[in-house]
């Protein structure tokens, strides 16, 4: 996945990018969605040397958006089928689906806060976090 964005801060060797929305761009919480929801805000890596001003491509390998997919959607919705399931067959309440439902969430829940954990601790940040590719436009020095 390729956007093009214009860098507006650098701390370290990461760069803050300002991207404008596409059409499929969703809500996943990879982005900031900016002020007026028509722009993004990103960090990304700044393996270019891109400085502020610099109009850039920001780039995201098809399977990591694909795996970040995945672990931001797909395992909390495995949790919620995991916990229905083991509370219908536990207690036996098969035509009570809302302790089965209840229970999912619960599980859904764990695996979104196990999740924000490893996510603080950036325990994902160097497989999925996006980087600059190219330079569009540079800056006057």
């Amino acid at each position: 996945m390729i956007e093009i964005g214009t860098v507006d801060s650098i701390v370290g060797k990461k760069a803050k990018v300002i991207i404008e929305r596409s059409a499929m761009c969703g809500d996943c919480g990879a982005c900031q969605v900016g002020k007026d929801k028509l722009t993004m805000e990103t960090t990304v890596l700044n393996t270019v040397n891109a400085r502020v001003g610099d109009r850039v491509e920001v780039e995201m390998a098809f399977k990591n958006v694909l795996m970040a997919s995945i672990i931001a959607y797909g395992i909390p919705l495995l949790l919620f089928i995991i916990g229905a399931v083991l509370s219908s067959l536990f207690t036996g309440e098969a035509e009570n689906p809302v302790i089965s439902f209840i229970s999912g969430l619960v599980l859904m829940a764990v695996a979104f806060i196990i999740i924000k954990i490893l996510d603080k601790k950036d325990a994902f940040a160097f497989t999925y976090e996006p980087q600059i590719t190219n330079i569009i436009t540079k800056t006057n020095p």
